[in-house]
């Protein structure tokens, strides 16, 4: 199976590089734009600019950036190559840190699971086809999380802040630190935030800020969800279901709400002691993970990425604790074979390479209306890997206060 999973992870980066890459040259050209004509944004007073999916530049300044030194003499192949190479480094780093930090590493048996898991991830080579921002943002929230884990919360916050600078939506990850008190992390993210936006002053200049957070991120925020085979939010499938636009937003966001209270609670219910509470902190923030893209109007396919550090709390999970087992390597691994249903860039009928369908961990086309109906299927896994790690970390708080129930019963004897 390892043979196969190195096979299949070779394969798929191959493939994503050889059919042409998507979104990441879009936003190379906008930062060529830039510097030829001073203008990131394009016209958001058109009402498709800044449509859910346009084809345009719609992340923060920080991101161009990053960009504007790499193009400044042109764009070509070696760049998109150097940039896919390290994606692939960076996934690798992320997926390693996370395994290391969140389960039992020396235990063979949760090493063969998380490398299994890690090399046959689709939601990476959807990313890494795209070329998009989630690979780095991964480990940015990786590092957060080991970070959190160990009460650094200076490096942790800064983490969160620079993943928000890139884009917005890792910002939600702040609850989780507000809930537990670790205010400076709060401090330390406004603080990165900060900096990033001195940098886009500094090199994009005022304006192009201004307009993006007064005239784009409020457009952004207000996004109505959208009928796309890429998007697994539960907005897509309540309009599938035939609710309206209003509609379908309206009950995706009393879900999101009754979602979110759930998991505050949990949060709050958690023990506070300082070395406790950092031990668990790597599963309520794996939580806080899937929570952010349940509660999205629109949750596109690699977005599903960020699930990984959560498969690996599960996947320990059941190695930890036999009771936990069932429950958690059953969500794990429904979750993970959805997860293989790779989403094709379009219908077949377009003709373009990437819609062929994709082949089943690197060795055989299933079916095409097979292929899609799990495609189609793939935003419950989202929904299972929350469920499971809202049961562990209600599992876990109550074993923790059965030892402490013990603990002074035995002193009152």
């Amino acid at each position: 199976m390892l043979g196969v999973s190195v096979n299949h992870f070779a394969i798929s980066c191959w493939r994503a590089g050889a059919s042409g890459f998507v979104d990441f040259p879009i936003f190379v050209e906008r930062a060529r734009a830039f510097v030829e004509t001073g203008e990131l944004y394009v016209d958001p007073e058109r009402p498709e600019a800044y449509a859910p999916a346009a084809a345009v530049y719609k992340f923060p300044p920080l991101y161009a950036v990053l960009l504007v030194p790499l193009v400044r003499d042109g764009v070509d192949r070696g760049l998109l190559a150097r940039h896919w190479a390290l994606q692939i480094v960076l996934y690798l780093a992320a997926a390693v840190t996370a395994a290391a930090a969140l389960g039992p590493l020396r235990d063979p048996r949760y090493a063969f699971g998380a490398a299994v898991l890690a090399l046959n991830f689709e939601p990476f080579f959807e990313t890494l086809w795209r070329l998009q921002l989630e690979t780095p943002l991964l480990l940015l929230i990786v590092l957060a999380i080991v970070l959190a884990q160990r009460r650094h919360d200076l490096a942790a916050g800064a983490a969160i802040g620079i993943a928000a600078s890139l884009k917005v939506y890792p910002a939600f990850l702040l609850a989780w630190f507000a809930l537990r008190g670790r205010w400076r992390s709060l401090a330390a993210a406004a603080g990165a935030a900060v900096a990033a936006l001195g940098l886009g002053l500094a090199v994009i200049g005022p304006d192009e800020c201004r307009r993006y957070f007064t005239e784009i991120l409020p457009a952004l925020l207000a996004e109505p969800p959208i009928l796309n085979s890429e998007n697994l939010a539960p907005a897509r499938y309540l309009l599938e279901l035939g609710a309206s636009p209003e509609w379908a937003r309206g009950l995706a966001r009393l879900l999101a709400l009754t979602l979110v209270a759930v998991s505050v609670l949990l949060a709050l219910r958690a023990e506070r002691g300082a070395g406790k509470g950092a031990r668990r902190s790597g599963v309520e923030l794996t939580l806080f993970v899937a929570l952010m893209l349940l509660a999205m109007p629109n949750a596109w396919v690699n977005y599903q990425l960020l699930l990984l550090p959560g498969m690996f709390v599960l996947l320990a999970a059941g190695l930890r604790d036999p009771q936990a087992r069932l429950t958690a390597w059953g969500a794990l691994g429904l979750a993970f074979a959805l997860s293989l249903f790779y989403q094709p860039c379009a219908p077949v009928e377009f003709g373009w390479p990437c819609t062929n369908t994709p082949y089943m961990l690197g060795l055989l086309q299933l079916p095409r209306d097979l292929h899609d109906g799990g495609v189609a299927l793939r935003g419950l896994a989202t929904l299972l890997v929350w469920a499971a790690l809202a049961r562990e970390t209600a599992r876990r708080h109550s074993k923790a206060a059965l030892k402490l129930g013990d603990a002074s019963a035995r002193e009152s004897a």
